[in-house]
């Protein structure tokens, strides 16, 4: 599918691995994502925080995604935290109650102090 991209990066800020993702996120995409969680995952971290800032489009694909990743570091005491999430995408999370489970936060200063405060 020619014009739908989506990109993924990590890097450390203090300690933790973030994953930067930008684009769409969706059936075609969403195996690329869950690749990169499940790297950032195996490496043993089990807070997920993910940057969706450059984030455009989220379809039930991605949300699956985030819910098999949030399934896989529940059992250990894990999180998974969204950060600068779009409008849409937000809106969408709220309808479906995926806020409830999943932390949702205007920052990366808020998702790690967040998570130090939970450990």
């Amino acid at each position: 599918m020619e014009g739908i991209r989506l990109e993924t990066s990590t890097r450390d800020v203090d300690g933790y691995t973030v994953l930067d993702v930008s684009g769409e996120v969706d059936v075609y995409t969403a195996p690329k994502l869950k690749e990169a969680i499940g790297a950032i995952l195996t490496s043993g971290q089990v807070h997920l925080i993910v940057n969706m800032e450059r984030v455009t489009y989220m379809d039930s694909s991605g949300f699956g995604t985030l819910l098999g990743a949030l399934k896989r570091v529940r059992p250990e005491g894990g999180t998974v935290t969204l950060v600068k999430v779009c409008t849409a995408i937000e809106r969408m999370l709220n309808i479906t109650r995926l806020n409830t489970i999943l932390n949702i936060v205007p920052s990366l200063e808020e998702a790690i102090s967040n998570i130090r405060q939970s450990t």
